[in-house]
């Protein structure tokens, strides 16, 4: 009993976000992007020169809105020509799943804004009026039922949410400060990159917008 608790244990931390790495933005009013790569909930931020080199963060959406990229420290800063909702796509190497012998492609997708009700990714939580707590989790444009969201306040305090029947999710927002929001979903896609065979690629989304004066 003792080593099925333990299997099942090391399970659950391998598939859970607050185990995983993150990647997300922030950005204070229409400045520069920063890019973080780490974990959120206790604020472990991979650095230049170690882990963080593994990021490119060149694919943005809108397309060709960057115009210049700096290495800090502990994050990547990209001035863009855009204000309003940003989006950033960072495909990974695939990969064997440190459970199991699946080779699985992670896909990292990070918007940072909730002012504009378009999708900006292949799986994106998308606001159903602009500024609004309520969302429509979409995969690849089609809303995703029954979905975990887990929302981190401004003091970094996790809580779970689970998207409708339509995909809808509304967040409760009851401090002033920076919101993070993290979404997976895994397709049963296979493929080939850098002449490396996958089974699957797992998209990993996050969210960030600030909410003000409460």
């Amino acid at each position: 009993m003792r080593i099925f608790l333990l299997l099942l244990i090391l399970v659950t931390m391998a598939s859970s976000p607050v185990y995983a790495h993150n990647l997300w933005l922030e950005r204070d009013g229409n400045g520069p992007i920063r890019v973080y790569f780490g974990h959120y909930d206790t604020g472990m931020l991979e650095q230049t020169g170690e882990r963080l080199d593994i990021i490119k963060a060149e694919t943005l959406f809108p397309a060709d809105i960057l115009v210049s990229q700096e290495r800090r420290a502990d994050h990547i800063e990209l001035a863009v020509s855009k204000s309003g909702d940003v989006a950033l796509e960072e495909a990974m190497k695939p990969r064997k799943t440190r459970i199991g012998q699946e080779i699985v492609r992670m896909v990292f997708m990070a918007r940072c804004g909730r002012s504009e009700t378009v999708a900006l990714l292949s799986l994106d939580l998308v606001p159903q009026a602009p500024e609004s707590n309520s969302f429509t989790l979409l995969l690849e444009g089609k809303p995703l039922p029954m979905t975990e969201i887990t929302v981190y306040d401004p003091a970094r305090q996790g809580r779970s949410y689970r998207t409708d029947a339509a995909g809808r999710v509304a967040i409760e927002s009851t401090a002033s400060g920076r919101y993070l929001l993290l979404a997976s979903s895994i397709l049963d896609r296979s493929g080939e990159v850098d002449a490396i065979a996958y089974d699957k690629i797992r998209y990993g989304f996050s969210l960030t917008y600030t909410v003000e004066n409460k």
